[in-house]
């Protein structure tokens, strides 16, 4: 399905969404990001028919469906807790979602769902017995059992820890490569909008300021005030205001090894993202004397962290997008801030 805002406007007490205009092609998948409050919730609840909309239209496959009722949308929703049914088994709130559509699912379909999201081991657990991400998966194969023409996730992996994330962003990713439904994935996350979105569109204080690719949006911010998000993770009013201390250290360097990270670059499309392990972190200081002399170096800037108990992962803006993960690192240089200017040194493998 293919959607489209036209100077669509909604408002929610004293807050305003919009103007939006904005076209999502059939089988995009289109991440938004934006700070908390910027309306990324409330433009999915218009989509999905369970806002009204002030003035503007919402257009799927061409045809207006602005005051239409949300069940006759044919959309998926998925918020950041999933809300299981707790009185029903995983099997049967899979099967809820199945008869959505007016008729029980097959069982050979259900199957299928159950194992791309890789929960067929779970389908007699009730969701007490499930851990974060097992739920999340679960409420997602509840939205995707009903056959959904446009599927809406509202920061799915927000509670989640790490590991959970990063298992999800690939089943994720794996179901669109399969299914292909047009999806908005709305998020404050760099990461998820680095690894998952065809598109990116950058929404702060109600307003979408830059729709484009990931390398687009990351390396080339159309304005100052997108440009401050995409680097700090915080709209410009917060920075003035104090909310963002300046980044420290001011730089930091990082070793990979070459021939890892030569072998993965010959796989990658233009937009795709990379994911290395870091072999070494120093700071400013000990960076000008440290590493082998010579060693082929790059520089980018740090856009999302992600801590772990026993790692951290970094995406860097290059000409591409680097996730990097660092494990057995000091505790000093797992904290690196946004913004922080990164060189990289590519380093062969017997170099530790």
């Amino acid at each position: 399905m293919s959607l489209a805002l036209d100077n669509v406007e909604v408002r929610a007490g004293s807050f305003a969404l919009g103007p939006l205009s904005l076209a999502v092609e059939q089988g995009e998948y289109l991440t938004v990001v934006g700070p908390t409050g910027a309306g990324k919730t409330l433009m999915l609840e218009a989509i999905a028919g369970l806002r009204e909309v002030e003035r503007g239209r919402v257009l799927m496959n061409q045809t207006d469906v602005t005051r239409k009722s949300p069940e006759a949308r044919n959309v998926g929703f998925l918020y950041q807790d999933g809300l299981l049914f707790p009185h029903l088994n995983v099997r049967e709130n899979l099967g809820y979602g199945a008869q959505r559509r007016g008729a029980r699912q097959p069982a050979v379909e259900l199957a299928r769902l159950a194992r791309m999201l890789q929960v067929e081991a779970l389908m007699d657990r009730m969701p007490e017995g499930l851990s974060g991400g097992e739920r999340q998966r679960v409420a997602l194969g509840r939205a995707l059992a009903a056959s959904p023409t446009l599927l809406l996730l509202d920061e799915p992996m927000a509670s989640l820890d790490p590991r959970s994330r990063h298992m999800l962003e690939g089943t994720l990713r794996e179901l669109h490569r399969e299914l292909g439904t047009t999806t908005l994935h709305v998020t404050h996350n760099f990461g998820e909008a680095l690894g998952l979105g065809d598109r990116v569109a950058v929404l702060i204080g109600g307003r979408l300021l830059q729709v484009d690719t990931p390398r687009q949006v990351f390396s080339h911010p159309v304005s100052e005030t997108v440009g401050r998000f995409v680097r700090y993770g915080t709209p410009p009013d917060s920075l003035r205001a104090g909310a963002a201390a300046e980044p420290a250290p001011r730089r930091i360097a990082l070793e990979l090894p070459r021939k890892s990270l030569e072998a993965g670059l010959a796989d990658l499309s233009d937009d795709a993202v990379l994911r290395v392990e870091a072999r070494r972190v120093q700071t400013a200081d000990t960076a000008e004397t440290g590493g082998r002399a010579g060693a082929p170096r790059l520089s980018g800037r740090l856009v999302a962290v992600e801590r772990g108990n026993e790692s951290v992962d970094l995406a860097v803006a290059l000409v591409l997008e680097l996730r990097l993960v660092l494990a057995g690192t000091e505790p000093a240089a797992q904290s690196p801030a946004l913004g922080t200017e990164i060189e990289l040194r590519l380093v062969d493998g017997e170099d530790r």
